[in-house]
C-alpha cells in the first residue's frame, strides 16, 4: 500500500477518501443520463471545485448562465453542446419553466448534462426548482456545490463575513424579490434587530430602498457597509461607506450589478485585509486549471 510522510514525520497508509461513484461519478459510465447541477464560483473561474470541473470535462451538453466565466467552457468537450440560458436585465430571456424543460429534454436520450450556474446552485440560484423538475420527469441528477459569491465576494474584498470579535452571525437575503410573491420574502424589520453581518444578493438597484428600511425598523445608520462589483475577478471594484450613504456613493461610483452588499462592522476589517489588487487584462491571461 502507498504511504505518505505526515507533518510529524511518520509514514502512513496514503488512504483514498474519496467515496466510489461519488466524487469521481462524472467519470463513470454509469453515470450518463443524468444532470450535474454545478456551481461555477463567483467569477475567478479556478473557483470552480475539482469535482464540478470532472464535470464538465465529461459533459454532453452544458446549459450556463450569465455569470458563468467563459474561461470555464474552454474546459468543456469540443463535441459537446452549448447552450446560453443567461437572464439578462432589460431583455427577453427562456423562463425558469423553459429551462427545466431544456434539461429534462436533453436528459432523456442518455446524455450528461451539466446546468453550470454562478456561485452555488443552491443559493439564490433556482437549482431547487430545477431538481425538483428533474425528480417529477424521473430524471437522475447530482447537485455538485460551487463557492457562493455572498461568502467569496466579501472575501476578496478583504472582509470576513464572520469574526469571533464583531460577529457571530452571517444572515444572507435576497434584494430582489419576484413579482408572483404576494407578500415579501424579506422581513428587513427583523433583520435591522440583528447583531451580526448582512450579505444582500442582488441588491444594487434596490439599494436605496432597502437602507431606508433598514434604518427606519432601527439599525444604526452609521454602521459599515461595502458594496463590491464584480468580484473575484480583474474588473472588481468596491465602495465602501455606512448604511445611510452606501446607496449614494455606490450610484456616484457608477456600480452596477453583478454585486454584493454587505452591512456590518467586519466592513471595517477591509482597510486591513484587502488583499486583492485587480489588474487590467488579467483574466486575459492563461488560468491554468487541473490536469
Amino acid at each position: 500500500m502507498p504511504q505518505h510522510r505526515s507533518e510529524i514525520g511518520a509514514l502512513e497508509p496514503e488512504v483514498d477518501t474519496v467515496a466510489p461513484g461519488v466524487a469521481r461519478s462524472c467519470q463513470e459510465p454509469e453515470a450518463r443520463g443524468k444532470v450535474y447541477l454545478v456551481g461555477a464560483g463567483p467569477g475567478d473561474p479556478e473557483l470552480i471545485t475539482v469535482k464540478g470541473l470532472r464535470c464538465l470535462r465529461t459533459a454532453d451538453v452544458v446549459v450556463y448562465d450569465r455569470l458563468v466565466n467563459s474561461v470555464l467552457l474552454d474546459e468543456v468537450p469540443a463535441t459537446a453542446q452549448r447552450i446560453f440560458v443567461g437572464k439578462q436585465p432589460g431583455r427577453c430571456s427562456l423562463r425558469q419553466e423553459e429551462i427545466n424543460a431544456l434539461l429534462v429534454e436533453h436528459a432523456q436520450p442518455g446524455k450528461t448534462v451539466v446546468r453550470l450556474k454562478g456561485g452555488d446552485p443552491f443559493v439564490f440560484g433556482r437549482g431547487g426548482e430545477e431538481a425538483l423538475a428533474l425528480v417529477e420527469a424521473g430524471i437522475a441528477f447530482e447537485i455538485v456545490p460551487g463557492i457562493s459569491s455572498a461568502i467569496a465576494v466579501p472575501a476578496y474584498a478583504g472582509i470576513p463575513v464572520t469574526h469571533r470579535s464583531q460577529s457571530g452571525a452571517l444572515t444572507i437575503v435576497t434584494g430582489h424579490e419576484t413579482p408572483e410573491h404576494a407578500a415579501p420574502l424579506v422581513n428587513w424589520e427583523a433583520l435591522a434587530q440583528l447583531d451580526g453581518t448582512l450579505v444582500i444578493l442582488m441588491g444594487v438597484a434596490t439599494l436605496p430602498l432597502i437602507s431606508q428600511k433598514l434604518v427606519q425598523a432601527g439599525m444604526d445608520p452609521a454602521i459599515p457597509a461595502a458594496v463590491i462589483e464584480q468580484g473575484t475577478i480583474a474588473r472588481q471594484r468596491v465602495v465602501r461607506g455606512s448604511l445611510a450613504d452606501i446607496a449614494e456613493r455606490v450610484t456616484t461610483a457608477g456600480l452596477h450589478s453583478p454585486a454584493v452588499v454587505v452591512v456590518g462592522r467586519v466592513v471595517d476589517l477591509s482597510s486591513l485585509l484587502s488583499w486583492f489588487a485587480p489588474s487590467a487584462g488579467a483574466e486575459l491571461q492563461a488560468i491554468h486549471l487541473l490536469p
